[in-house]
């Protein structure tokens, strides 16, 4: 492959008074150290976005839906990239889904993300979730080297970083190997239907496929922490009732009763499958 990381950033700024991207990819240049490294950004929506409707490289067809998916790249991509003052020549492509659907469709765009990835190691970021541990893509890449899942630290607006026995999971600061997640059918598109449990769907579909595959090795570090800054945006696009019908998909689904306990889903049990990294002495 081109690269040894594929850096994947969820992007999604419904306003042009905020946008969090620039300072996560700014603490990306600043570790980069050379590592030959790449980054996508998975744009749901953007509306400071919408230009690349008018200027784009490619776009493709979404099977059984109205929408198009929009690519940016090279000189395109850099006009854009440009005119909107992001400063970065590790962006190789910007994937664009225009919010003509209310709705939050994070899991498509990602998944368009990472078929344009040029590396079998990826890393996924919000891009509200900017990096604060040192040396962190050398970190990541090392570890890469002896595992297939790896799980970085949060920390929260209150300073607290999510400790191993925390039975939360979490779609921003994973590491994987792209034949994995391509073998089990990317992000759960079928969330965008409720705009909500992409993560679920994600930890419980690498669980099972860990049950298939126990040589699959995971591990939760604080080797790669990142702050959460500015989180939220999407929850405008949650529907009614969704916490009912959420937990009737995942039981129809993964015959899992209730997603978001430990008790029913398993995945959230990080003893049962991801090796504990964390220094000794450190949350």
């Amino acid at each position: 492959m081109k690269y040894n990381l594929t850096i994947i950033i969820s992007h999604y700024n419904p306003n042009l008074k905020k946008n969090p991207l620039n300072k996560t990819i700014d603490t990306i240049i600043e570790q980069n150290y050379n590592q030959n490294i790449e980054i996508i950004i998975a744009d749901d929506g953007s509306l400071y976005s919408k230009s690349i409707l008018e200027n784009y490289s490619e776009k493709k067809n979404i099977p059984d839906d109205d929408r198009l998916i929009y690519i940016s790249k090279n000189e395109k991509l850099e006009a854009f990239l440009d005119k909107q003052n992001i400063k970065s020549n590790l962006i190789t492509k910007w994937v664009y889904l225009p919010k003509t659907v209310p709705c939050m469709s994070k899991a498509k765009v990602l998944n368009y993300s990472m078929k344009y990835a040029e590396s079998n190691n990826l890393f996924f970021l919000d891009d509200d979730n900017y990096l604060i541990s040192e040396n962190t893509i050398i970190n990541l890449l090392n570890l890469f080297e002896s595992y297939d899942f790896i799980i970085g630290q949060i920390k929260d607006s209150d300073g607290r970083l999510r400790s191993y026995s925390s039975n939360r999971v979490q779609g921003t600061t994973i590491g994987i190997k792209k034949y994995i997640l391509e073998n089990i059918g990317g992000f759960g598109e079928w969330t965008e239907k409720y705009s909500c449990g992409i993560d679920s769907d994600f930890w419980i579909k690498i669980f099972n496929y860990y049950k298939e595959n126990t040589d699959l090795k995971a591990c939760y570090t604080n080797k790669i922490k990142t702050f959460d800054s500015y989180s939220k945006r999407w929850k405008k696009y949650t529907k009614l009732f969704k916490e009912i019908n959420l937990k009737k998909e995942f039981n129809n689904l993964y015959n899992c009763k209730n997603y978001k306990n430990a008790k029913y889903n398993l995945s959230r049990n990080k003893k049962l499958w991801i090796e504990n990294l964390i220094d000794k002495g450190h949350s």
